[in-house]
């Protein structure tokens, strides 16, 4: 265990505790529970979160949930620097297991009544946003500069299942959607503005993959 006898740590841990942070000490101390924190100092995680085992944190991830809210991990998942998830005012976040998240950056965000649902092996990466009530299914994805805002996106075999008819729902491309729902194998490739873009098959960009699913 980090004692922390000097002055400048010592300051880190209090003003850490004050705010409802976890410490730099308490942070490399996760490692008991098999959560790895590659940096203490830059990561910031509030003590309401729950993280489960196996999880990995790179360096500036932040994850923030304040006492009314909750903010829930399960095991397995690597969250890149760059990450920001924050429950605040009621807000609701509750994430699978074995997920990639930050890839290039990305933001999720509940206030209020938001519940933001997020599968198991997940992928969210690239500048993506998840804002308002969502749902982000088994397997589905969300690759790119999107602000995506109460959207639905169905469960289904992860991204490296050979069949891309059997894949959770994929969002692509750089813009805003809102109230959209991306079904089992499906994608929609949006360019600005997801409501005038097309939902086409996954297995369009892949057309050579196997047919394993009826």
């Amino acid at each position: 265990m980090i004692t922390g006898a000097s002055e400048p740590w010592a300051r880190l841990e209090r003003i850490r505790r004050e705010r409802g942070l976890l410490t730099p000490t308490e942070l490399l101390e996760l490692a008991d529970q098999g959560v790895t924190v590659l940096d203490p100092f830059s990561v910031i995680v509030s003590r309401r979160v729950r993280l489960g085992p196996d999880t990995l944190l790179y360096p500036g991830v932040v994850i923030e949930c304040d006492e009314g809210s909750s903010c829930a991990l399960g095991p397995g998942n690597v969250l890149h620097g760059g990450t920001r998830i924050t429950a605040s005012s009621g807000g609701r976040i509750t994430i699978g297991r074995d997920s990639l998240i930050g890839e290039g950056g990305t933001q999720i965000t509940a206030t209020t009544i938001d519940a933001i649902l997020i599968g198991d092996r997940t992928r969210i990466a690239n500048g993506a946003e998840v804002l308002g009530s969502s749902r982000i299914g088994d397997g589905a994805q969300i690759l790119g500069p999107i602000s995506a805002r109460s959207v639905d996106l169905a469960p289904g075999r992860s991204r490296t299942y050979p069949d891309p008819d059997a894949r959770g729902g994929v969002l692509k491309g750089f813009g805003r959607a809102q109230r959209i729902h991306v079904g089992v194998g499906e994608v929609v490739n949006g360019a600005g503005d997801f409501a005038t873009a097309p939902v086409e098959r996954q297995r369009t960009y892949h057309p050579e993959a196997p047919r394993l699913t009826r």
